[in-house]
């Protein structure tokens, strides 16, 4: 059907709201063809995205098997961090508690270790409250056995770093005792703490 107007243009009303193909002059080939290619792009594009979940989804598994192969180590972890706390708190505690003088136990004990003269060896060197206990005996086969102690004990008040933290060196008393034709001293010294 062929329409004519033959009312000048500036009248014309236009017609909108239909649009056909027909206006465009595309051919119906291309159309389906577009529709096709788009049908094809949006199945790619599905395709794509699911194999990037598929993925995901992979990770995710092996991020949790990873996560419980190190759960039990760290627990262990956790448990030597707040053991690790509780001990410096303790420590803290402790530091609040002793005095401010700083006793080098390794030096006295090296200090007492080099006094040793032959002949006498040690048993207990213990801390007991302020006062320090340092028990031991001395052998001898020609009656040195105190002299060796007398010495050992002299050798002690004249070590100037020894004392700096002791108030005074006492020799307790001395026992003797005789092994077979072994003269043997069981001696005690007394040292207290400033």
């Amino acid at each position: 059907m062929i329409e004519i107007n033959l009312a000048p243009y500036s009248l014309r009303k236009n017609k909108k709201g239909k649009l056909s193909l027909k206006e465009f002059n595309i051919p119906l080939e291309i159309v389906i063809g577009l529709g096709g290619g788009l049908i094809v792009l949006l199945v790619l594009a599905h395709v794509f995205l699911l194999v990037i979940n598929i993925r995901n989804v992979a990770q995710h598994k092996e991020f949790k098997e990873e996560m419980e192969a190190v759960s039990p180590g760290k627990q262990r972890v956790e448990k030597v961090i707040n053991e690790l706390r509780a001990l410096q708190s303790t420590q803290k505690a402790v530091e609040d508690i002793l005095p401010e003088r700083k006793i080098s136990w390794a030096q006295k004990l090296n200090i007492l270790s080099d006094s040793i003269p032959r002949g006498v060896w040690l048993k207990r060197v213990n801390l007991e409250g302020d006062v320090l206990l340092i028990e031991g005996s001395a052998i001898s086969t020609d009656n040195e056995a105190m002299i060796n102690v007398h010495q050992f004990t002299s050798t002690l008040k004249s070590q100037r770093e020894f004392l700096e933290h002791f108030s005074d060196l006492e020799l307790g008393s001395i026992q003797r005792r005789k092994i077979r034709q072994m003269d043997i001293a069981d001696f005690m010294i007394t040292v207290r703490l400033k």
